[in-house]
């Protein structure tokens, strides 16, 4: 999950939320070791006081930042990509929102928890929510540019070949089609606040669950994504108050950040 620091622990985004993999065991973006992490902590997903409890509540920033930046006040009639889904913490809010969406995950456990959980909270979740284990790459073999956006949240942190899983991304989108990720910066700020301290401190989130050698610089972002024809449009801080459960977008982005692109 991710939680960043700064006021009263500005907290270091609990990346393991998003810890849904685009990959599978068989692709070069994928990490066995990182789907057997979140195969293990699939029963918790829809647990909104348990390790992902951060990432229900990032929807309170994520959902009017796709509204936004779509220029859009419901999602009616848009197709969307919700890539490394794990427990489809996102993907049934944006159903809600009138979005039809493919969502998209490695771990086997988290596509079951997550087609459990829509069958409950959406019961006519089947005509506009679809669950594919897979990854982004194998993917987008047979859909490329048919998404009117995508969302990579949460993720880019957990795959092992991070040039191969944006590639699948970007190929997804619509020509002109944004594309929505969050992640984790790869600073000294990082390896405290969001491992240390996240993981071995205070127990925010389970030990293991990052890696900060996989953590990725906006600059490394923004060049592989740029690199497979996009045009990167906007790198924004976030922050995670774990007190107040809690985010915010903010001036730095050492920590936690949101990337924007569109496909060119």
């Amino acid at each position: 999950m991710l939680i960043r620091a700064g006021s009263v622990l500005r907290g270091r985004c609990l990346a393991t939320a998003s810890t849904r993999l685009a990959a599978t065991s068989t692709s070069r973006g994928a990490d066995p070791t990182e789907i057997a992490t979140f195969d293990r902590l699939s029963h918790e997903w829809m647990d909104e006081v348990g390790p992902f409890k951060p990432l229900h509540s990032y929807n309170r920033l994520r959902l009017p930042w796709i509204l936004g930046t779509l220029n859009k006040t419901d999602l009616t009639g848009l197709r969307i990509a919700d890539v490394g889904c794990g427990g489809g913490l996102i993907s049934m809010p944006l159903v809600r929102l009138g979005a039809r969406v493919d969502a998209i995950d490695a771990s086997p456990e988290a596509i079951k928890v997550a087609e459990l959980s829509a069958k409950r909270i959406l019961p006519n979740a089947h005509k506009n929510l679809s669950f594919h284990r897979s990854t982004a790459e194998k993917f987008a073999e047979t859909r490329i540019g048919q998404f009117d956006a995508v969302v990579a949240s949460e993720i880019v942190e957990h795959v092992s070949d991070l040039s191969s899983f944006l590639s699948g991304v970007a190929r997804l989108a619509k020509p002109g089609a944004p594309i929505f990720i969050t992640t984790i910066n790869k600073t000294v700020a990082s390896q405290i606040f969001s491992v240390w301290l996240a993981e071995d401190v205070l127990g925010l989130v389970p030990p293991g669950v990052h890696d900060w050698e996989k953590f990725v610089e906006p600059d490394r972002l923004s060049l592989i994504l740029e690199e497979n024809n996009c045009r990167v449009n906007a790198v924004q801080g976030v922050s995670y108050n774990p007190v107040t459960n809690k985010w915010s977008w903010s001036s730095c982005d050492s920590v936690n950040y949101a990337l924007t692109a569109t496909r060119v």
